[in-house]
């Protein structure tokens, strides 16, 4: 393949991704009135895992124990404490709200590797006050907008935070297989289904398999999950890391939309002051970031 056709496949790929990511927020806020936010997370990465498993098996390879322990720590955070905060603040807000609050999960990121190597730059944290003035807008405009509130957005602030630090782990483990993100989506069921099972059985949260849940499931499962993720490793291998992440700034573009068309939810004037500004804070870091020379990864370990 040309590496204009790779380019443009690679392209194609990343917005399909996009897109089913962005549609997953619609398909978690349904599911969760019908299954305990953690119940829904369990089933979605059993299934997700059941899928992977044949297709990984082959390509199995050598861990060593730091890795195992940063797979680990990937899936408590990247998976379990996400979901948590994600699935338990679409509860409370609405899809549109939590998409863009999540969104902000890059510059967060970026907050940690800094402090990690202890460099700081001044651009990068100018963009992020920008950014998160306007976070600062969309979590108190859950107090006027209809169907969003301020707990649930500051919920889904720590689905940022959790992605953040799931971001830091999957890095240090140097290998973006199949077989690792497997592993990874293993350790975050194992540490999410006693929150499932205290859920059902301590809290007595009602069960319900509705046809919109059984449809939401599969979804998250077979598409956001085992699909989406295959898929964005491999949008990364043909455009590379720092292009590939540009694309989780457009998630929200399509939530938003689908919020509209299929939950009838009008976003308010607030979420879009809000929303501009998270935008200008990211146009800031984004340029600052392409303009750095050494990859993230390197960056990580420096």
């Amino acid at each position: 393949m040309k590496r204009i056709e790779r380019k443009s496949f690679g392209l194609v790929i990343l917005a399909v991704t996009a897109m089913i990511w962005g549609g997953s927020y619609i398909f978690t806020k349904v599911a969760v009135e019908s299954l305990p936010p953690m119940l829904l997370a369990s089933i979605r990465f059993g299934i997700a895992v059941v899928i992977l498993f044949p297709l990984s098996i082959r390509r199995r390879g050598s861990f060593s124990t730091v890795s195992h322990r940063n797979a680990a720590l990937a899936g408590l955070f990247g998976i379990t404490f996400y979901f948590l905060f994600e699935n338990y603040g679409l509860t409370m807000t609405n899809a549109s709200d939590a998409s863009i609050i999540v969104s902000t999960a890059p510059i967060l990121t970026i907050i940690l590797y800094d402090f990690v190597r202890r460099r700081f730059d001044l651009f990068e944290y100018v963009g992020g006050f920008i950014a998160f003035s306007g976070l600062f807008v969309i979590i108190y405009s859950g107090s006027f907008s209809e169907g969003s509130s301020v707990s649930g957005n500051i919920l889904s602030f720590g689905a940022a935070v959790s992605w953040a630090a799931y971001t830091y782990f999957y890095e240090k483990i140097h290998n973006s297989s199949i077989w690792t993100t497997l592993e990874v989506m293993f350790w975050g069921l194992l540490f999410s289904v006693p929150f499932a099972i205290t859920e059902v059985f301590v809290f007595k949260r009602p069960v319900e398999f509705s046809r919109s849940a059984f449809f939401g499931v599969l979804f998250l499962s077979i598409l956001a999950s085992a699909l989406g993720y295959i898929l964005w490793n491999k949008g990364i291998t043909l455009w590379g890391g720092k292009a590939a992440t540009l694309w989780v700034y457009t998630i929200p573009l399509f939530t938003i939309a689908a919020d509209i068309v299929f939950l009838k939810n009008s976003p308010s004037l607030l979420f879009f002051v809000g929303s501009i500004l998270v935008g200008l804070g990211m146009v800031v870091v984004i340029i600052r970031e392409f303009r750095q020379s050494a990859p993230l990864r390197d960056r990580i370990n420096q």
